[in-house]
């Protein structure tokens, strides 16, 4: 873990902390005076190509290429059997309460007589649901009309259970199109730091090649500053040459000793196997092939776990000790150029089964002193990982579950959201680890591309481990390009950078989100609850501004760092809670923060683990009803029952209730912790 001890520690870009156990919760603060709006719609112009988010209002809709006010789609509504059917699309959770918003579009009909169209919202809060025609314009076939910009404050009584903006007025049989709507707003973003989600185990990359290259670098001991360091790198994966390639391990290392004196503290370790060696393999050979078969005919999956077995006896001799194994990499792909194993889900004539493989792998590495966590399936891609974890034998012996993201393009970070979806839906048993993944590195575009991989990775499949591939590889390659000479830092490491540098191990990504459509956002918190940080993504033309509201939160300091095409991780100041946060166009932002969460009631107090020791009932305060309770237990044999609170009244945790915890529980007599409780000591 980089811990970053002072203020001016996040300023070096160390990793770690930095950020106060804070929150962004805005939806109900009026927004700073002169935060810019942005326009709250998705998809406003309908340029995706579809007509999602927005949906038709009794009647249909459709994508319209024939007529545009700008771009090259329009939406259309059809099929209109009444004034009241139109196109609408739902602003719930965008638009914000208590703030003022400006509302127009582009409209035009099917029709040469003039008719009036309508902008409206549909509003459900516990009073019931209401109309409000906010403006209208006159508008037929003869071209683009429009809408006034019309201002509508959102008032609510009660609860808001829904908001729908739509367009409607022409009679039955009039065709409406609609382009360029804008709900312009206030942006805001939430964190809910009550709601948490998967835990961090790391984010980190590999050094699998080029290891000779790097240790006889002439700036070597730079590169473990700018590789590791600056980076705040949790796991490094490596490869296992085990009688294969022992330079490669002698390298491996080397790099591990410098990355850790840098980092000042142990780097975990993720081992992957390319291939056993070429006397294990069908085709004697480490590139393609699979398993070979043994005199009977047996694959020689005993053979091969007891290769593993002594692999990492021979990495502990070098001073490397595995956190993390994967038994091979890419077992799917059958024919690279490199080295390589293939392994079928389960076992045919022609291949080896990775099920049987992984059972004999387990058995011989559960007979070692402190066994690695072993991982499956590591696929090249999201496409066949189900096809391995459902042939498993036993997914108890399966600490996590891993794969690639090479089944899909670099460029195109959403189109893997679907599958994403689906392994976060039916294999949310374990921990999900995304081990290995790269595109392009030149371009500022590739850096943006990145930022949204690892943001649906983290927030959409929910991995608790991001690795890129190449963490340093021949120039132009790589997240840092080498040279003979020297090195280069290529756009992709500063957008890894916003994630890695501002967490570590045992963070909990919180639920978060954003009324602005085009930007990203996550949040992640420390264990003890004294640091947050906030990574924001805007992939769009477009810049604007984000009120952070932190009220509930006592903030001791933040910083504010940013990346975009002219600004490679860039401090650019304090951050100050009053003031919106400017997210320009194409830009990837982290705001690291230290402080102290404000509990808002007695069960967020235990939620967030502020817990008076002697507090045994729950209820933030240390009574007679606590002592009650330990008196109850008072010498008691066997084992001790714990109460409904979940707090032990072993509190000196000796095996028994006695005087040791009766003098915990006078030292905390009438002390209380209750938010709610304006007796209760501050």
């Amino acid at each position: 873990m980089a811990r970053r001890d002072a203020m001016n520690s996040i300023e070096n870009a160390n990793k770690g902390g930095g950020l106060g156990f804070i929150i962004v919760s805005i939806g109900l603060l009026a927004a700073p005076l002169g935060a810019k709006a942005a326009n709250l719609l998705t998809n406003p112009g309908f340029e995706t190509g579809s007509t999602s988010p927005w949906a038709a209002r009794n009647c249909l809709i459709e994508v319209s290429a024939d007529y545009v006010h700008s771009g090259s789609y329009s939406g259309r509504a059809y099929g209109r059997s009444s004034s009241a059917q139109g196109i609408q699309q739902d602003v719930l959770g965008k638009m914000v309460i208590g703030q003022n918003h400006q509302i127009t579009g582009w409209v035009r009909t099917s029709s040469a007589t003039s008719y009036d169209v309508t902008v409206s919202i549909e509003k459900t809060d516990s009073g019931g649901t209401t109309y409000t025609n906010v403006g209208s314009v006159s508008a037929d076939n003869s071209g683009w009309f429009q809408l006034p910009n019309n201002n509508y404050t959102l008032t609510v009584n009660g609860t808001l259970s829904a908001l729908v903006l739509y367009f409607d007025g022409p009679p039955s049989g009039v065709d409406i199109y609609v382009d360029d709507a804008v709900v312009d707003g206030p942006v805001v973003g939430q964190v809910d730091p009550m709601i948490r989600h998967q835990t961090i185990e790391g984010f980190g990359a590999s050094g699998a090649w080029y290891d000779g290259t790097f240790v006889n670098h002439p700036r070597e001991a730079d590169l473990y500053n700018v590789c590791f360091r600056n980076l705040g790198l949790d796991i490094y994966r490596v490869r296992n040459t085990y009688g294969i390639s022992s330079s490669y391990i002698d390298n491996t290392a080397q790099i591990v000793a410098g990355a850790e004196a840098a980092l000042g503290h142990p780097l975990k370790i993720m081992i992957s196997s390319w291939s056993p060696p070429a006397y294990l393999k069908s085709n004697d050979n480490t590139r393609q092939g699979t398993l070979k078969k043994d005199a009977y005919g047996q694959y020689m999956y005993d053979e091969f776990a007891q290769w593993w077995y002594d692999s990492l006896v021979d990495f502990n001799n070098h001073g490397i000790s595995a956190e993390y194994v994967n038994m091979q990499n890419e077992p799917d792909f059958q024919t690279p150029d490199w080295d390589s194993c293939v392994f079928w889900a389960y076992e045919t004539e022609d291949w080896a089964g990775y099920n049987l493989a992984f059972e004999a792998f387990y058995d011989r590495l559960s007979s070692m002193p402190n066994p690695p966590k072993l991982l499956a399936a590591e696929s090249a891609g999201l496409a066949w990982s189900w096809w391995y974890l459902d042939n498993l034998i036993d997914t108890n012996h399966v600490y996590g579950y891993s794969h690639h993201l090479y089944d899909g393009e670099a460029n195109e970070p959403d189109g893997y959201i679907p599958d994403m979806e689906y392994y976060a839906a039916n294999y949310g048993d374990k921990p999900w680890m995304q081990t290995e993944f790269s595109g392009n590195e030149g371009a500022f575009a590739d850096a943006m591309n990145l930022a949204l991989l690892m943001h649906n990775s983290l927030t959409v499949e929910k991995v608790s481990v991001y690795l890129y591939w190449d963490l340093f590889w021949p120039n132009p390659g790589g997240m840092v390009g080498l040279t003979t000479t020297s090195y280069s830092i290529h756009p992709v490491y500063y957008a890894f950078k916003h994630f890695s540098a501002y967490t570590d191990p045992g963070w909990q990504r919180l639920e978060a989100s954003t009324n602005w459509p085009d930007l990203r956002i996550s949040a992640y918190v420390s264990p003890d609850n004294n640091q947050l940080s906030i990574v924001i993504i805007n992939p769009s033309a477009t810049g604007g501004q984000i009120s952070l509201d932190l009220s509930n939160f006592a903030i001791d300091s933040g910083k504010v760092y940013r990346t975009s095409p002219t600004e490679p991780h860039l401090l650019k100041g304090n951050f100050d809670p009053c003031q919106p946060l400017s997210v320009p166009a194409s830009s990837i932002i982290t705001v690291a923060l230290v402080g102290q969460v404000v509990a808002a009631d007695c069960q967020q107090v235990w939620q967030l683990g502020y817990i008076l020791d002697a507090d045994l009932d729950g209820n933030c305060y240390v009574d007679l009803n606590d002592l009650m309770l330990m008196t109850d237990y008072w010498l008691a044999e066997g084992p001790i029952e714990i109460p409904p609170s979940g707090h032990s009244p072993d509190i000196y945790v000796d095996g028994e209730v006695n005087f040791c915890d009766s003098a915990v529980l006078s030292s905390d007599w009438l002390n209380c912790n209750n938010p709610e409780d304006s007796n209760c000591p501050p």
